[in-house]
């Protein structure tokens, strides 16, 4: 082990290098952990590979079972069509309640600058653009005002944050996320609701096809299947 960094950093060094194997599908779902071989190849002791496989738990890459350890996340295709469904029907729903009730032009400002300052430094945010997304519209439900669809949204992310991770990736993505976002909030502050149903349906919608598609190509390549 190296000297001069303390448990968290190593936990944290564990983390990040687990995490991206599973990201790019180096390790495919039903991949399985043990603390044995994590522990040779980092050279570390039980106690941050512990902590980095919880970590990854709680982030929602990897499932723990009482008996048989840590695995990869398995991908239910058709719970995450459910899911898509699920988003696109309280957004719309906090679209319109925003669209009847009025949003606060301080919101409308920290958000469009915020996107305005993504898109020019495009690509450099790819990889923290699921976050920002999910920032963004958990931003808007939170100012419809109604908890309970508040709450779901945010359960809803954390269940799809993992396969998001393969969806705001491209350049074209990327530019076409931040121009979306910058047109939904232009709509709100003209209280256009038909214009901003549309584009919101129209991200969703596009980003469920590229998930889709990312996940079939990253199956077929595991398990030569869908």
């Amino acid at each position: 082990m190296a000297t001069g960094r303390t448990g968290h950093n190593l936990s944290a060094e564990v983390y990040e290098t687990l995490s991206e194997r599973i990201r790019t599908w180096l390790y495919p779902p039903g991949h399985r952990f043990t603390e044995e071989e994590l522990c040779t190849e980092f050279g570390v002791s039980r106690s941050p590979i512990r902590e980095a496989l919880n970590m990854l738990v709680e982030a929602g890459l990897v499932d723990k079972a009482e008996r048989k350890g840590y695995r990869v996340r398995r991908i239910d295709l058709q719970e995450l069509q459910d899911l898509y469904d699920t988003r696109l029907v309280l957004e719309l729903a906090v679209i319109e309640r925003l669209c009847k009730e009025g949003i606060d032009p301080k919101l409308l400002k920290q958000l469009r600058k915020r996107w305005t300052e993504l898109l020019e430094a495009l690509p450099a945010m790819a990889h923290e653009a699921a976050l920002e997304d999910e920032h963004f519209h958990q931003a808007l439900a939170a100012e419809a005002g109604n908890r309970v669809m508040q709450r779901i949204l945010k359960d809803i992310d954390r269940s799809i944050h993992f396969v998001r991770l393969s969806d705001i990736t491209d350049p074209e993505r990327l530019q076409k996320t931040c121009q979306y976002h910058l047109e939904i909030l232009d709509a709100l502050e003209r209280c256009d609701m038909e214009r901003a149903r549309d584009l919101i349906r129209e991200n969703i919608l596009w980003g469920k096809e590229k998930v889709f598609h990312a996940l079939k190509e990253a199956l077929v390549r595991s398990y030569g299947m869908v």
